[in-house]
């Protein structure tokens, strides 16, 4: 439903999220004035506030607990396409050394399969946020030249233990990274939030229409607004302009080419 927002520029999306955040309560706000809806005495108003206070904690620990939640995956997202560009490094740098035709052709095939990634696949993770066939063939052609790989000293058996090694931690870390394409916040714990937020400004509504009042509600709704942008902008890592980028990636083939591990481009 909101995919939309991270096809456009970052602070677009935050003036989106905060601009309908604070339009929404100060629309309400104006309902429940112009109707005459929460007509109060002294005594409930100084209530009210009082509960307004208790679920502005409660909602508080809630917005607290999504922001740590979606940075925590996106950390982790962050962390496994790192892992993936040592392990490729690893792999590339065992590939070379290991002398044969078989090895070359599994190297250069892993070099594809990167380049692929950085160019291909990543564009599709961050714009419709599903990874790139033609990179998912890549890769399994890189498995199946190291699995045809047959050594023929023992030198060259005792790397082939290492290549694979290398070969199945990049199956892992591509899974990790892929999976984490549909890792998001729950609907629930959205729909829990929105409703316990939406009760602390029901009940704010008891101000009256005073300037100062009016600035209350406005810094609050600011506040609760940029929080939801925050969770929004990381809750897809792969996704949108603060997504999780490919730099690590494209560092390991710039730094195998700048140590002639493979030939410049």
């Amino acid at each position: 439903m909101l995919n939309f927002l991270y096809h456009i520029p970052g602070i677009y999306m935050a003036l989106i999220i905060v601009g309908m955040t604070v339009f929404s309560v100060f629309f309400g706000y104006a309902i429940v004035k112009y109707f005459h809806w929460l007509e109060v005495d002294a005594e409930q108003r100084a209530l009210a506030l009082m509960m307004v206070s208790i679920i502005t904690t409660i909602n508080s620990l809630l917005v607290a607990f999504a922001a740590i939640s979606v940075w925590g995956n996106y950390n982790d997202a962050d962390r496994t396409v790192a892992s993936e560009a040592i392990s490729a490094s690893e792999l590339a740098r065992d590939l070379s050394v290991f002398g044969s035709r078989d090895a070359d052709a599994a190297d250069l095939d892993l070099r594809t399969y990167l380049v692929r990634v950085v160019e291909a696949e990543w564009p599709s993770m961050q714009r419709q946020q599903r990874a790139d066939p033609g990179t998912e063939i890549c890769f399994n052609k890189v498995f199946e030249s190291v699995s045809l790989l047959s050594p023929t000293t023992p030198r060259q058996t005792i790397l082939l233990s290492e290549v694979m090694a290398r070969m199945n931690e990049m199956v892992k870390f591509r899974q990790q990274r892929l999976q984490g394409l549909v890792v998001c916040m729950p609907l629930t714990l959205w729909a829990v939030i929105l409703i316990v937020s939406a009760m602390s400004f029901v009940l704010l509504y008891v101000l009256p229409p005073r300037p100062f009042d009016i600035f209350l509600i406005g810094c609050w709704a600011c506040t609760l607004g940029l929080a939801f942008f925050f969770i929004v902008a990381v809750d897809h890592p792969f996704a949108g302009d603060f997504s999780v980028t490919s730099s690590a990636l494209q560092e390991a083939i710039e730094n195998l080419t700048q140590s002639h591990v493979w030939p410049a481009l």
